[in-house]
């Protein structure tokens, strides 16, 4: 009787366990972050995969998958993602599952002799005068001024940045200016590029940015918000 009771009781309870694990799994197309919410999978054009144990959050940082342990949440950077053979070599670590990825710049990170060649300065009101945001490159266009016009769609922490003018004129997507770069032809840009050419790489369509510079609204354009000028795009 004694034997007959414990093979019954090790036959339920591997049942139970099986079905415990089961119900915590996210549907089909969704993972598992680290506060233990059931995200979309969010597929990022341009990234590496993320290690395994590890899955991309909608914002583009690679997670760790929670084990619903109420432990620190771990996250690898964008511009570290490549290096996913040793995640711990890439990552960051806070105390709280309720923590965001964030990004801070401050002065020195920005060049500002760049205002000197940026034309007609006043139709530029600063809120910011140096600010990093990433976001995927939508679109580059070439300006009379000589400055690239870009679109770029934000990444979904800085999407305060952008106002009803930026929805309306522009898709909803931040404005993004590098400076003297092309022929200059119109007449009042002239010589604020005069005998200067700003050394900048511009990645193609598509690619997905960190982009620091002076956070402005454009006084001629309705208002919307640029990054303008543009220090750095990595």
């Amino acid at each position: 009787m004694i034997v007959l009771l414990v093979t019954s009781l090790v036959s339920i309870v591997p049942t139970t366990c099986i079905f415990r694990n089961a119900e915590a799994r996210c549907p089909n197309g969704y993972h598992k972050s680290p506060s233990g919410d059931c995200e979309k999978f969010i597929p990022h054009t341009g990234l590496s995969s993320c290690p395994n144990g590890y899955h991309r959050s909608p914002d583009g940082d690679c997670e760790q998958v929670s084990n619903n342990d109420g432990g620190a949440r771990t996250i690898i950077k964008r511009d570290n993602s490549s290096n996913n053979n040793n995640p711990s070599s890439s990552m960051e670590s806070s105390q709280s599952s309720s923590t965001t990825t964030t990004m801070t710049a401050t002065a020195n990170d920005c060049d500002q002799s760049l205002w000197d060649h940026v034309y007609n300065p006043s139709r530029l009101q600063i809120i910011d005068s140096c600010k990093s945001v990433t976001g995927i490159i939508d679109s580059i266009r070439t300006e009379a001024d000589g400055d690239f016009h870009i679109r770029l769609k934000l990444d979904s922490q800085f999407s305060s940045l952008i106002n009803s003018a930026n929805i309306k004129g522009q898709h909803g997507e931040m404005v993004v200016e590098p400076i003297c770069i092309n022929p200059v032809t119109q007449a009042d840009a002239i010589s604020s590029c005069q005998n200067y050419h700003q050394n900048i790489s511009i990645p193609p369509v598509g690619t997905h940015v960190e982009v620091t510079g002076s956070y402005v609204l454009d006084k001629e354009h309705g208002g919307w918000a640029e990054i303008h000028p543009v220090t750095s795009i990595k």
